[in-house]
């Protein structure tokens, strides 16, 4: 297992160092900082979506296929859901706080998952990947801004109705949801006329994993990191253990291939979604618990997945 982990590492490390190399970028204003916001943008806004739309309009989708995907995020969802739920009732925390904590357990950062999975597995992986996202960023943006809406909006009932209203309006304005529809518009088609069209995603989204790597390092701030060491257990525990173990023995039990296996696994090992600190702050959870959450997952994640990649 010992030369299985540092074979793994060494194939995923390149894609730890480019975020490394996007805070020491930061740190030392190469490019100007501005540069990192507009950076954010064009990857989320085009490149993202582009790579997204390019790897699921060249997929045959099965119902097979989204049945075994859907069962094990779900399963995971529930179990992680229920046990935040279950902690914070114990130890008395409030939606403040909770709500962090659940954001750090069940959210993935899409990015990095497909990052390695690229590295590891190709285009291959990318395809698979491609389809947990399919299922993954619709349903967890509708569990987790629900969730917040319910929890930060009871006293306000207007103003709940107003904010579910804004959920389904942001939902349908989102680009990676966009763009996945229109790659599964294309997949249905499969013209060789719209041949340009994929091709021309293609190098678009060649371009995406690398620059989002280096953005997710430039938003990283350990400076800010503020330990409350219990949350943060419990929210690191979940989502770099509990949840890719639980990927693990549902994708077997399901009877996946081996590469499935591994990519359900890869999105189930990696950090929380930076983008959860915003989301934090949106609705007046605790910002501060989601940065040090945040920032201690991307460390920690480091050694985590080779050590979880080389026991499967």
């Amino acid at each position: 297992m010992l030369s299985n982990f540092f074979q793994i590492f060494l194939l995923v490390s390149p894609v730890f160092l480019l975020i490394i190399l996007g805070n020491f970028l930061r740190r030392i204003k190469v490019p100007d900082v501005s540069f990192w916001e507009i950076n954010d943008k064009l990857c989320y806004w085009v490149l993202i979506p582009a790579l997204l739309f390019h790897y699921i309009s060249q997929i045959n989708l099965s119902s097979e296929m989204l049945y075994s995907y859907s069962i094990i995020i779900y399963v995971g969802f529930f179990i992680a859901i229920l046990t935040v739920l279950i902690l914070g009732k114990l130890l008395g925390y409030p939606p403040e706080r909770w709500t962090s904590i659940l954001q750090g357990a069940v959210r993935q950062n899409a990015f990095i998952a497909l990052a390695i999975t690229g590295s590891l597995f190709g285009d291959e992986g990318l395809k698979i990947a491609s389809i947990f996202m399919l299922i993954y960023v619709p349903s967890i943006n509708i569990i987790i801004v629900t969730t917040m809406v319910m929890n930060f909006g009871q006293s306000k009932k207007n103003a709940s109705n107003n904010e579910f209203k804004t959920v389904f309006v942001e939902l349908s304005k989102n680009p990676f949801i966009l763009a996945m529809i229109a790659g599964l518009i294309f997949s249905i088609i499969q013209s060789e006329k719209l041949k340009v069209i994929i091709d021309t995603s293609g190098l678009l989204g060649s371009a995406a994993l690398p620059i989002m790597l280096l953005t997710i390092g430039a938003k990283i701030k350990v400076r800010d990191l503020a330990l409350t060491i219990t949350p943060i257990i419990i929210s690191n525990f979940l989502k770099l253990l509990a949840l890719p173990l639980i990927a693990f023995f549902v994708a077997n039990y399901l009877g996946l291939s081996e590469i499935e296996v591994v990519v359900a696994v890869i999105f189930a090992a990696v950090p929380t979604a930076v983008s959860s600190h915003t989301l934090a702050r949106q609705f007046g959870a605790d910002d501060q618990l989601m940065t040090s959450i945040i920032t201690t997952q991307v460390i920690l994640s480091f050694i985590t997945i080779p050590i979880l990649l080389a026991f499967i």
